[in-house]
């Protein structure tokens, strides 16, 4: 006679297949022109939160005086979610960004948090966004980014975001999404919008 397994036991054996799974070293590169590569990203944090993931987001190039909408949940929530911003925008105005450097929140001390938080693994997601834009301005040597891919915990899944993804990088990734632009209010006058852009 087949025994049968209570809740709890499933809960422990779907742990085990999550403990397994998250084991296989997967990279995500959201790229491409168009809208949604940090939307895409922050909807899988959502997703491993919902699975009482630990998330940790490391942006680059988007400080300004003006907190985006996701900081702004990271601050309210009491879920494991951590947001980072160094280097001010690319959009910021000269006041923003000598802010940004003043701080000392700067694009290389986030390259050292993003290492700290990808090798030591006590995240089960990692966001990198925007750090594509970092390696094409050669803050960060395209050998260092896939060197971290190759050695990060066994733990962490990865996810990267940002235009200008060169081959390279892409060869070293799991899973690879272009995002294309075909149509942006932005072309007709709109101006960013808050809840929607930031």
């Amino acid at each position: 006679m087949a025994e049968k397994h209570s809740g709890t036991d499933g809960d422990s054996l779907a742990r085990v297949i999550w403990e397994q799974t998250r084991r296989q070293r997967l990279v995500h590169l959201y790229t491409g022109n168009g809208k949604g590569k940090t939307t895409a990203a922050l909807g899988l944090a959502l997703r491993a939160l919902g699975r009482d993931r630990k998330v940790a987001v490391v942006q680059f190039l988007k400080r300004t005086k003006v907190k985006t909408g996701e900081v702004i949940f990271a601050e309210k929530t009491d879920y494991p979610l951590t947001i980072m911003q160094f280097g001010a925008s690319r959009f910021a105005t000269r006041e923003e960004k000598e802010e940004a450097e003043q701080s000392g929140e700067t694009v290389e001390k986030g390259w050292r948090v993003a290492r700290e938080l990808v090798l030591k693994g006590e995240h089960d997601l990692v966001v990198l966004d925007e750090v594509t834009h970092v390696v094409k301005s050669g803050k960060v040597p395209l050998a260092e980014l896939i060197g971290l891919i190759r050695d990060k915990a066994e733990t962490v899944e990865l996810v990267i975001t940002g235009r200008y993804a060169p081959p390279e990088l892409a060869a070293v990734c799991d899973y690879i999404t272009e995002m294309k632009e075909i149509k942006h209010p932005f072309k007709s006058g709109i101006r960013a919008r808050e809840g929607t852009e930031f």
